[in-house]
Formats: structure tokens, C-alpha cells, sequence
């Protein structure tokens, strides 16, 4: 059998492995002598990574409006109403013993269940870990195209994640010269920055690149040029 295991690359689609393990090994526990305390496991890694990154979007989403906030206060415009954030509402922590090395213990899972006498093509499409059958993607080669929508006249960013663990997000407001606006663990992201005075209108340019391991990888967005209207 030529399948290769493939442990995803980005936090959402990791996630949903680890749902789809919690959800459907049961049913083959008996078959692949998979362990109570192997299930008791992925549950409990399941719980973790998932208040993790539920916590954390939570706490990006605070930052991204305090940060500007910030901006009104330094830069105004005067005519710009000053609200303060609201603070972030955390989901509640797991109940169960939290591990370090979650995707280590699930690759070690994976390899013995694959290796396991019983083991089947079906099985292993069923719990979504026979990988892809596509080439891997060079990482020097990638390059995101940024798109946009509005929500109440503020600019949405969209995006795919095509693997990596990142984007990072710069912005020229025109002042002429990009600086850091933001880094998005997940595709999709609200810029804030106060909207022009009433009755006036702005270009804003984004441009992103890839992160992978907190390195960026692969070449920058084409500058997406926004009109944002007062």
C-alpha cells in the first residue's frame, strides 16, 4: 500500500483530525486494539488544542481592536468615536489531563494503526489518514491572493491557508511605506482602523506572505488596493 500518513500542516485541519479521531476510532478500537486510555487520549488532546486555538482567536481578536483603538486615540480622527474594546469571553478550560506533544502521541497512533494487521484502505480513509494523493507543494513557491468583502464598511480579508501555519498581513494606510497590520493563525481577518472623516474616501493597500515554523516562506501577495468610503 503506498498511502503516506499525513499529519496536516495547518492548526484547523490538525484539529479536525484530531475530531475525526475522537469521533470514528471507537468504532474501530476493538478491530486495531486500540486502548481505552489511547481514545481517553485523543479526547483529551482534542479538548486542549481546541480551547487553544478557540482562546486564542479570542485573544487576536482583542489585540486587532485594541490595537485600533490605539490608533484613534494617538491619530484620531477627531470626528471618530472612541469606544473601548470589549474584553475577550474565553471558553471554558477542558476538564481533562492536558499533554504536551499532542501530534506527536497522534503520529505514533497513526503508524501503529497502519501497520496493524487489520488494518484497511477503508479504515484508514474513514478516519481521514491516508494523505492526499497530490505532489507536495515547494513552500518557496507559495504566494497568497488576498480578496475582500466589507462588514459595516470595514474591510475583510480573505485568503486560503494551502498549508502553511500562518499569514502575515502588512498594510499601507498612505502613508506610502507597509507595516505589520497583522498575523493570522486562521484564513479571515476584520481591519478595524477607523474609516475615513464622513463623506470622504481612502486607498488602503495589503499585502501578505506566508508563515511556516514562525519563518515566512514563499514570495508576497500581489497589493491588494482597497477603496474604504466615510
Amino acid at each position: 500500500m503506498t498511502n503516506k500518513t499525513a499529519i496536516p500542516r495547518d492548526d484547523a485541519n490538525k484539529l479536525g483530525l484530531l475530531q475525526q479521531l475522537n469521533t470514528c476510532l471507537p468504532s474501530y478500537a476493538v478491530v486495531l486494539e486500540i486502548s481505552a486510555a489511547d481514545l481517553a487520549q485523543i479526547q483529551a488532546g482534542l479538548d486542549g488544542f481546541d480551547y487553544c486555538l478557540k482562546a486564542q482567536e479570542a485573544a487576536n481578536n482583542y489585540n486587532n481592536a485594541l490595537f485600533a483603538f490605539k490608533r484613534v486615540l494617538r491619530d484620531g480622527p477627531k470626528t471618530a468615536e472612541v469606544n473601548l474594546p470589549t474584553a475577550p469571553s474565553l471558553p471554558a478550560a477542558p476538564s481533562t489531563t492536558l499533554y504536551a506533544d499532542i501530534f506527536g502521541f497522534v503520529g505514533d497512533l497513526i503508524a501503529r494503526i497502519k501497520h496493524h494487521k487489520n488494518y484497511t484502505e477503508a479504515i484508514g480513509k474513514a478516519l481521514n489518514i491516508i494523505s492526499a494523493n497530490s505532489p507536495d507543494v515547494d513552500p518557496s513557491t507559495l504566494q497568497p491572493i488576498l480578496t475582500v468583502d466589507f462588514q459595516a464598511g470595514q474591510p475583510m480579508l480573505h485568503w486560503k491557508g494551502n498549508g502553511a501555519d500562518a499569514l502575515e498581513i502588512e498594510v499601507d494606510y498612505g502613508s506610502g511605506s507597509f507595516s505589520l497590520l497583522s498575523i493570522q493563525l486562521s484564513p479571515g481577518y476584520l481591519d478595524l482602523k477607523s474609516l475615513p472623516a464622513p463623506g470622504s474616501t481612502a486607498l488602503w493597500k495589503y499585502r501578505a506572505i506566508y508563515r511556516i515554523h514562525d519563518q515566512r516562506v514563499g514570495q508576497w501577495s500581489q497589493v491588494l488596493e482597497v477603496s474604504v468610503k466615510g
